[in-house]
């Protein structure tokens, strides 16, 4: 027997109120709370390692900046700021024009550099520690300057702890020689000082040590 239609049937179900839908959707939130499987994700965990490498990092770097800032080289050998020193450099610059004095450092020691680079591009670069050390020195007519007392001061960059300084004797007219032992291999910035008969005259060089001692 067949079924037949009944007109009062509702061909669908009353669309649930506004009051139960709020309650579904509560529910749901509610249950993607109590769900900690996202937290396993290993996207998630990815991310939040980047993040946390990229605040350490920053903090270490932040950390050495305050901790050691950067160094400049006086007449002292001390540690002075941007404007005071650059006021220095000039009047070392003005002593030594004033001067005339032609001075260069040499090393049995140093690396050779390519014979087409031009003096301004060649590195200082020592490849045995103890290196020995030999300083020149003329006036402004090219004769060597005698009686000098000369003093090689080099600085590590990064920490005070690391400097040093040796005294070069006198081995003939002009040419003043010395050992000097770097406590690590690295870049130095090496302050030659020199006086004689009350006159000063100072001098910088970069230099590169390729080994440690």
């Amino acid at each position: 027997m067949s079924r037949r239609w009944q007109p009062n049937t509702p061909l669908c179900s009353t669309p649930p109120s506004l009051d139960q839908q709020f309650k579904q959707e509560e529910g749901a939130i509610m249950i993607s709370q109590k769900n900690k499987q996202g937290w396993r994700n290993p996207w998630v965990l990815g991310l939040l390692v980047i993040v946390l490498a990229g605040v350490l990092i920053n903090g270490r770097m932040l950390w050495n900046v305050m901790h050691h800032p950067t160094r400049l080289l006086d007449e002292n050998y001390s540690v002075k700021g941007h404007n005071q020193y650059d006021a220095k450099w000039v009047q070392q610059q003005a002593e030594r024009s004033t001067l005339g004095w032609q001075a260069k450092l040499h090393s049995p020691q140093r690396l050779e550099n390519d014979s087409m680079a031009l003096e301004s591009a060649a590195r200082f670069i020592l490849i045995a520690n103890p290196a020995q050390l030999k300083f020149e020195l003329n006036d402004r007519d090219s004769k060597p300057v005698q009686g000098g007392q000369v003093t090689i001061n080099a600085q590590w960059p990064g920490d005070p702890k690391f400097d040093t300084s040796i005294v070069l004797h006198e081995t003939a007219s002009g040419q003043y020689e010395g050992s000097m032992n770097f406590p690590r291999a690295g870049n130095w910035d090496v302050l030659i000082k020199v006086t004689q008969n009350e006159r000063l005259f100072e001098m910088e060089q970069k230099v590169f040590v390729a080994v440690s001692k």
